[in-house]
Formats: C-alpha cells, sequence, structure tokens
C-alpha cells in the first residue's frame, strides 16, 4: 500500500539508467531525468515518473515513461500479479479500442527498485485526485456543469468498451480461475480470505455479517462472464483536453465476472466519495439511476441485482479499509487506539444499506491522513 511513496529517487535514477541499457536493443548513454515518485499515488502499486533519453544508431532518442512498482512489503492486499496486469493491458493495446499504456517491459529483477516493475508509456492527461476527493476540491470542480457530464458519459463509454472485449479471442483465458477470482464464487471466496488476513484476527461485525448476507442473498443467476477491470472508477482514468479517456489505469484487480460486479463497484465509488464524505454530487455528475441509465444505453444490457453487486463492493472496499487502517497504525499515521478499522466510509455505508447498527468510533479515513 503506497500510503506514500517509499522511492529514493536519486539512486532510483542511476539503477534505472543502467537496466534500460541493457533492455534497449542498441541503446548506449542512457540518462534517466525528471524521476518523480507523486506521494498523492493510490492505495497499491508505487508509480513512478520518469524522462529516458539515450543515444541509438547516431541519433538522440528520448521518451516519458512510467514504472508500476510492487510493494517491497506487505502491500494492501496479500499478493500481486504485475505479470497477470502487464498481459491484460498489452492485449488491450494491441487488439481493442480501449486506451491504455503501451507496456515495454515487465522485470522481476529486485536490484532496480526492490520488487517486480513495469514499464509503460506515458500518457498526458488528468487524473481525478482521490485525496483529497474530487467531489471535494481540485480541477474537476472547476469544470462546467456540461464539461462533467460530457467526463462520466464518456467514463461510462470505456467501461462499456471494456465489457465488451472479446477476452477469449485475446487470449486471455488464463483468467477464467479460482485463482484469479473469476466469477461471483470466487470472488465472495476471496475477498473473505482477504478480510480474514487484513483483521489479524480482530472481531467486525459490520464486515462478518454482510459476508453471511452475500452469500445468504447470492443471486440465483450471475449472467454472462465479461472482462472486468476491477477498480473500476473515475479516478482511475487519465482525460484529455477534450474530456474523453486517454488511458484507463490500475488493473491489479482485472478478473471475469459479470458486468454488475464492476457497474456496482463504480456505484458504490461514487456513493462513497459522496454520501460517504459528506458532500453533494457535482452538478453534471450523473446520479446512480442516471448511470445506470446510460449503461444500458450503450451496452444494451440492462444490469440485474446492483443492489447486491453494490453490496459485495461495499464489503470489498470496507475489507480494504481494514488493512489500511492496520498499516496507517504501524507506520505512525494514525494513533495505536484509531478505529479506522471498524468506523470509515466504506463500513458506515456498508451498514447502511444492509440496515445493521452503525460501527462504533468516530469515523476514520486514509484521505487526509497519509
Amino acid at each position: 500500500m503506497a500510503l506514500k511513496n517509499q522511492i529514493d529517487t536519486d539512486a532510483a535514477a542511476v539503477r534505472l539508467a543502467t537496466w534500460l541499457e541493457s533492455k534497449i536493443d542498441g541503446a548506449h548513454q542512457v540518462e534517466v531525468t525528471d524521476l518523480l515518485a507523486p506521494a498523492s499515488a493510490g492505495l497499491s502499486n508505487e508509480t513512478v515518473l520518469f524522462s529516458a533519453a539515450w543515444q541509438q544508431d547516431g541519433r538522440t532518442q528520448t521518451r516519458a515513461m512510467v514504472a508500476r512498482v510492487q510493494p517491497d512489503g506487505p502491500g494492501v492486499f496479500p499478493s500481486y500479479d504485475l505479470d497477470k496486469e502487464a498481459r491484460v493491458i498489452s492485449a488491450l493495446h494491441q487488439h481493442t479500442n480501449v486506451p491504455v499504456p503501451e507496456i515495454y517491459f515487465y522485470e522481476t529483477d529486485l536490484t532496480v527498485f526492490g520488487s517486480p516493475f513495469l514499464v509503460m508509456s506515458r500518457v498526458e492527461g488528468r487524473v481525478p485526485s482521490d485525496d483529497p476527493p474530487f467531489t471535494a476540491g481540485g480541477w474537476v470542480l472547476g469544470l462546467t456543469s456540461e464539461q462533467r457530464k460530457l467526463m462520466w458519459q464518456n467514463s461510462i463509454d470505456i467501461l462499456a468498451r471494456i465489457h465488451a472485449v472479446d477476452w477469449s479471442s485475446l487470449g486471455l483465458d488464463f483468467l477464467d480461475t479460482d485463482a484469479n477470482h473469476s466469477g461471483l464464487d470466487a470472488q465472495i471466496v476471496n475477498w473473505r480470505e482477504t478480510f480474514d488476513w487484513a483483521s489479524e484476527g480482530e472481531p467486525n461485525p459490520t464486515i462478518e455479517r454482510a459476508f453471511d448476507w452475500l452469500l445468504a442473498n447470492r443471486p440465483a443467476s450471475e449472467g454472462k462472464k465479461v472482462l472486468n477491470w476491477g477498480d473500476a472508477r473515475v479516478g482511475n482514468i487519465l482525460f484529455a483536453e477534450d474530456f474523453s479517456a486517454s488511458a484507463v489505469l490500475d488493473w491489479e484487480m482485472v478478473t471475469l465476472a459479470s458486468p454488475e460486479v464492476d457497474l456496482g463497484w463504480w456505484l458504490f465509488l461514487m456513493r462513497h466519495h459522496t454520501e460517504g464524505i459528506g458532500l453533494p454530487l457535482p452538478e453534471g455528475v450523473p446520479d446512480r439511476a442516471a448511470t445506470v441509465a446510460y449503461y444500458e444505453s450503450v451496452t444494451g444490457h440492462a444490469p440485474e441485482n446492483l443492489d447486491y453487486y453494490e453490496v459485495l463492493a461495499a464489503t470489498k472496499l470496507s475489507a480494504i479499509m481494514v488493512r489500511a487502517a492496520h498499516m496507517m497504525i504501524a507506520a505512525g499515521l494514525l494513533p495505536a487506539d484509531a478505529p479506522m478499522a471498524l468506523s470509515n466510509p466504506a463500513s458506515q455505508l456498508l451498514a447502511k444499506l444492509l440496515g445493521l447498527p452503525a460501527p462504533q468510533g468516530a469515523t476514520t479515513s486514509f484521505i487526509g491522513n497519509r
């Protein structure tokens, strides 16, 4: 979990230049400059931005790149699979109209960053902020309502493109396994195991009752399996100046499941960034009903059982917040008695969705505490 990026940028630039020279055919005199590890990166893999220049065939070549680095210690998830991410992103880049970066290298050598990493093209664009949330501040609030509406519709268009991918013809059949959490039953099992690992044996009545509810209320049919982005939210999209999506980011939760799994996550994250933290939906951003209606209009698929899938999403995010709380306490970012594992915006919303008592303790989040 990248509470804050931990990369030593000066040392990494030297090691990265040496490594790139060994990877780029005919390259010599490689220089890495402007290496930056943004402090506002996400909750998992670390992100490193840099520029590279080298001599090749008598000419100077330059390229802006991004490295996505696996945590070098315990992360927000029990395990990571950057190779899986690389295979999915490469297939999408080469064979679909889903905008993703180009993967240059996947590296398991630990000498550069201390962990496996991907190197990919750097795509220009802006990402809506998570910390603070885009509903609280930042460039999204500076847009007109029509611009925000266009931006969100473009985002749902991207989600529709992902769900329309013929994953089998792209060679992504390897995702169709329990180990890759394919299908609803495997999703529930995986997230229960993730919660049990994250909780470190501490009771959490809200999440435990949520898993009971998910098993007791499982839909009889989950529908067609489609490629699921996994972390489907507007904060994982780079937007161009015209508010089109220039790149879809963060594929670590990618799997095969019904479209409703992705859509439930999208809806719950929007709820989290508004109702969950006491902020209104920015004018122009479609509400839940409008989002679902627009998705149906562009896909021809009428989503089913969305209340169930939003509870699934709330349970998943609540489990992630348990792990985040323990990591933040261990890092000294929260006091030892902070109740975040029990009471955070995700768990409070989860309890509300299920009609359960509100989790006790002051509601605490990673927002503003990293």
